[in-house]
C-alpha cells in the first residue's frame, strides 16, 4: 500500500525515444528533477545515470535488486 501511495505522488516521465536500451522500460525521470539520476519504476530508487549514455548502473540495479537479466 505504501508503494502505491509513493507511486501516485511521483510523476515520472518516460525516457526519451532516442534512448534505445531495453533497460529504459524499467526507468524514468522525475518531472522537474535533473536527469543525472533515473528513477526505478519497480522500487522508486534513484540510480545514477551518466549523461554520456552509459546504462551500466541501470542494468546492474535491475539485475541485482529485481533479478531481471536484460543481457
Amino acid at each position: 500500500m505504501a508503494e502505491q501511495v509513493v507511486a501516485n505522488n511521483l510523476k515520472l516521465s518516460d525516457a526519451p525515444k532516442k534512448l534505445k536500451s531495453k533497460v529504459w522500460q524499467y526507468f524514468g525521470f522525475r518531472v522537474g528533477s535533473p536527469t543525472d539520476k533515473a528513477k526505478c519504476k519497480l522500487c522508486f530508487t534513484d540510480v545514477a545515470y551518466a549523461k554520456s549514455g552509459s546504462t551500466t548502473n541501470l542494468m546492474q540495479h535491475v539485475k541485482r535488486k529485481h533479478n531481471i537479466d536484460l543481457a
